[in-house]
């Protein structure tokens, strides 16, 4: 009987307890991960524990359907697209099993984060220590599965040496207990008669056939991660679970592992080796290893110049002396702090006196060294988010050599590219013998495509030329996999396809994927028949180039999905939903203009639905290292949707919000109050508009802010009074004219018009553009005398200074943008004036403002703080607050809203000094505290004392 697919998944969906989805939006985005391929899958499982796991592969076994298991999707070569059933173990199967420190291992399930997982044992002082660029999104799974590295891998060795025991679900159902075994247990293995014995015995016939082959193809350098890993098993030690690392879910799927943790280093100091030309800083490499570092990484030119552009990382970069060619990060660890700063000065002058590079400076303040591996760490996003068509593609990146031969393989394949007119840039591990060499192409291109295949073959041949490995950390997945028989050899990958067979006679299991693979240009992302539709954007993009290079901006490296650190992305933190990542909806945004979505483009309500839980934090701009902005994107859809169905009563509240509060603020202001906090009004409101009965709108002030500053002439400074300033919080204007005067200053007050936060947030772009226009006319008189503008209300500077200039067609207007400052970081321009600001004694808790913090920091804030001796100021790690303008009011993101505040913002201030003062300098921020924290909070200039 032949059964549908839509009845398939209904059966699936019955019998599981976690979420099962077939709709277009989930499948789209599941479609890709972090390589140059997509596939669409059928249906996406997030199973809710193991009995939901096994319930998803008897099903899969029963009609013949694909798995294909997944973490956090940062496969750079295909790992995790297929099609079938995506199994994504993430959102629930995330947990810490149990930890004993003593013996120093721990169980964990898959879908754990290592970043997330080493957070949790830092009680212990113990670290799961295999770390890749992605660890802050990547799964211990998904290590497993790839058998990932990473920075230090020449102290820990790769994951497979911190596996110790697996539990694995075969495709049959099978449970399969994977340790060490001693050879009394093998033996008894091997003369058993279930289905376990049979593997046992099927595996140990094939690794004793092909003895001779194993010891001969596979490569001997520490960094090899292709194929099966049969090399493993040519002693008397026997642990299937060294076979299951590195097999890409492609033999079983992984319920559960027992893993190896290690001591935390004590202390860390880097030499940071400076040299003129790239080929030179690979040269020496030898010389750096026999000082025995716990890790040594490659920044190349370009990393470097991107780094020093981005808008996060750029803060970071002062550890660059000069303008390097190349910089070797060399890492060294010590029991006391005296002995890692030996080492790494012991290198420094042993290089300076051997006249090898330019620059060693030696780093041991812990700040410092975490803002060098920042900048490591982003590197992948910083390269792949070059603009442009062509873009450093990962095909060939991950071929590891002998570290002699390291030096003329890499000028070798720079030849090769160049003779094939492709750039070429490189970066990473470069004391294993690994550089991530990625070509730059445009996989749009027919030629360009034609040339990845023919530079993929031709490196083959030097990777074999040099006894390397094709892979050293990547893995196969769909890039190399098609390479395995000629790297290999025939007899080996025989051996490779019999492994499959015997574990997966079925191939269901991630099929495609080390053996029996497609073609390398098959299954591309975007490929020569990638066409999009026609879109007249309402933004300019002049950074990005157009809305479509925005998008594409996106590479699908998953910073997005990170647990902690930073802000992005509140909504993604908070439901653990793909299509809650930035990284979700861009690659959604993308299949809804390139047609692949539906007949509707960029008018389908799936893109609505996806961007709804987009905060418009704009987060994404800074820490993403493409700099994808999705507020930008998001409110570019909503006018893209308004035009077709037509503005929302609440969308002529948000334009006649102007003009309400103006007839609210003063001596209405007490019966206004009073009237918005009744339940009747509250009541009515959320049936009318949606904006949630439990919230009270802010209150308006019972003056006005009132000032004879606005015809000022020739002023030093303007002050930029906005909505809340005039309406809300007149004291916080009052305080900041009365600060700027203090200084000297001849300040002139700007209130005429809004900054179109509101109205760009909720895609009514066309009333913004105009009226963001009238308001830069009104400013131009100052800024194009260099005059600045000063605003306190950290989303309004962002619109002043990015989103109305960009969504202006004149282009003159954004040639005044440096000119646009954040109160603090105006005054902080002049020590002398930060000399001079006086804040009230006490202690003192900060919020950032997630607009704050993506373009501006808070650190002016800390410089204005940390004057004074009688003043201490701690800022809170909290990422977003939930608020975000109208979001947190509206009823259907309410449960949301409280839950990303809950996150991180509320326990934080839940914990702090009950008498300590709350600084937020966002007005949202200051009422999400209000209402969930039930502090007050303040906007810093409240705190002056003039």
């Amino acid at each position: 009987m032949k059964f549908s697919t839509k009845e398939i998944y209904s059966e699936l969906a019955a019998s599981i307890k976690g979420e099962v989805y077939t709709d277009a939006l989930q499948t789209g985005i599941y479609a890709t991960d972090a390589s140059n391929y997509q596939i669409q899958p059928q249906a996406i499982a997030l199973p809710k524990d193991e009995d939901d796991v096994k319930h998803i592969v008897a099903l899969a076994t029963k009609y013949g359907l694909a798995i294909v298991a997944r973490g956090g999707g940062t496969s750079l070569v295909g790992q995790t697209v297929g099609e079938g059933l995506v199994v994504d173990f993430t959102k629930y199967m995330s947990g810490i099993l149990e930890i004993n420190s003593a013996e120093q291992w721990a169980w964990v399930q898959p879908g754990i984060v290592r970043d997330e997982l080493n957070r949790q044992l830092l009680k212990y002082q113990l670290h799961f220590a295999p770390d890749p660029a992605t660890s802050s999104r990547a799964t211990v799974g998904g290590m497993i599965a790839n058998n990932s590295s990473g920075t230090r891998s020449i102290l820990y060795g790769k994951t497979l040496d911190h596996v110790l025991e697996l539990e694995v679900l075969l495709a049959d159902g099978t449970l399969l207990h994977c340790k060490d075994l001693t050879a009394p247990e093998l033996e008894h293995k091997l003369e058993g008669i279930d289905r376990e014995s049979d593997l046992y015995k099927s595996i140990f016939k094939i690794i004793q056939e092909h003895r001779a082959e194993i010891e001969s193809g596979f490569p001997k350098v520490m960094r090899r991660v292709g194929g099966y890993n049969l090399d493993e098993f040519t002693g008397n030690s026997w642990n299937l679970s060294k076979l299951i690392t590195g097999s890409e879910c492609t033999l079983g799927i992984i319920l559960k592992a027992k893993i190896k943790l290690e001591p935390n280093p004590k202390f860390q100091s880097l030499c940071i080796v400076h040299f003129e030309d790239f080929f030179d800083s690979i040269s020496h490499m030898q010389t750096m290893v026999d000082f025995k570092p716990a890790s040594v990484e490659l920044l190349d030119h370009l990393l470097i110049e991107k780094s020093r552009e981005n808008i996060e990382t750029k803060r970071y970069c002062n550890f660059i002396q000069g303008e390097p060619g190349g910089v070797q990060v060399v890492e060294f660890y010590g029991e006391t702090q005296q002995e890692a700063e030996q080492k790494a000065n012991e290198l420094a002058l042993h290089l300076k006196k051997l006249n090898i590079a330019y620059a060693w400076p030696v780093i041991s303040d812990p700040k410092e060294i975490d803002a060098v591996f920042t900048v490591r760490k982003k590197g992948l996003g910083l390269l792949m988010g070059v603009k442009g068509n062509r873009k450093p593609i990962a095909f060939i990146e991950d071929a590891a050599v002998p570290l002699e031969h390291l030096s003329k393989y890499i000028r070798e394949v720079f030849d090769l590219c160049h003779r094939h007119d492709v750039p070429v840039v490189a970066y990473a591990h470069a004391s294993v013998g690994l550089l991530h060499v990625k070509p730059m192409l445009d996989l749009r291109d027919a030629e360009d495509i034609d040339r990845m295949k023919l530079i993929s073959s031709e490196c083959l041949q030097l990777v074999k030329k040099y006894k390397g490995s094709w892979s050293g950390e990547h893995g196969d997945g769909l890039a190399r996999s098609p390479y395995n028989e000629a790297f290999f050899g025939s007899p080996l990958y025989q051996a490779f396809r019999e492994i499959k067979n015997i574990f997966d006679p079925q191939h269901i299991m991630n099929p495609g994927k080390i053996t029996e693979a497609p073609p390398v240009d098959q299954n591309l992302r975007y490929g020569k028949s990638y066409r999009e539709q026609a879109f007249k954007s309402m933004f300019q993009y002049r950074s990005e180039g157009s809305f479509s290079e925005a998008v594409h901006l996106c590479n699908g490296v998953g910073e997005c999905r990170k647990l902690q650190g930073g802000t992005m992305c509140p909504s993604y933190r908070a439901t653990l939903e793909e299509k809650d990542s930035t990284r979700g909806r861009a690659n959604l945004l993308r299949l809804a203009m390139s047609g692949q979505l539906d007949d509707l483009g960029l008018e389908s309500p799936l893109l609505e639905e996806i961007l709804d839980l987009c905060l418009s934090c704009k987060a994404c701009k800074s820490e993403c290292p493409s700099n994808v902005d999705m507020s930008k994107l998001k409110s570019e859809v909503l006018h893209v949707a308004k035009n077709k169905s037509g503005k929302t009563l609440t969308d002529h509240f948000i334009l006649a919000q102007n003009k309400i509060a103006m007839a609210s603020t003063g001596w209405p202001a007490g019966l206004v109050n009073a009237f918005l906090q009744t339940k009747l009004f509250r009541a009515s409101l959320e049936k009318i508009s949606g904006l949630d009965r439990r919230r009270i709108l802010p209150s308006y002030a019972k003056s006005k802010f009132v000032t004879n500053h606005v015809d000022t002439k020739d002023p030093d400074v303007v002050l930029f009074a906005d909505t809340y300033i005039k309406y809300h919080e007149p004291s916080i204007g009052y305080t900041a004219l009365k600060l700027l005067e203090s200084l000297g200053l001849k300040v002139a007050v700007y209130k005429k018009n809004c900054c179109q936060r509101p109205a760009i947030s909720k895609g009514l772009l066309r009333e913004a553009r105009h009226q963001g226009e009238t308001t830069l006319k009104d400013l131009e008189i100052y800024l194009k005398q260099q005059i600045p503008v000063v605003v306190c209300e950290p989303s309004c500077a962002t619109a002043l200074k990015d989103d109305v200039p960009d969504l202006i067609e004149d282009h003159r207007y954004a040639n005044y943008t440096p000119h646009i400052y954040q109160l603090e970081d105006f005054l902080c321009s002049r020590q002398d004036w930060i000399n001079r600001i006086r804040i009230r004694p006490g202690k003192y808790i900060l919020h950032g403002h997630c607009h704050q913090k993506a373009m501006f920091t808070t650190q002016s804030i800390h410089r204005i703080f940390k004057i004074q001796t009688n003043v201490s100021l701690e800022e809170l790690q909290t990422g977003c607050c939930g608020m975000a303008g109208s979001f947190g009011y509206e009823k259907k993101h309410y449960d949301l809203s409280k839950t990303i505040a809950e996150t991180s913002l509320i326990p934080g201030i839940q914990k702090s000094d009950s008498d300590a003062h709350i600084i937020a300098t966002g007005f949202s921020c200051r009422h999400q505290i209000h209402d969930f924290a039930g502090r007050t909070a303040k906007h810093w200039i409240e705190y002056v004392e003039c």
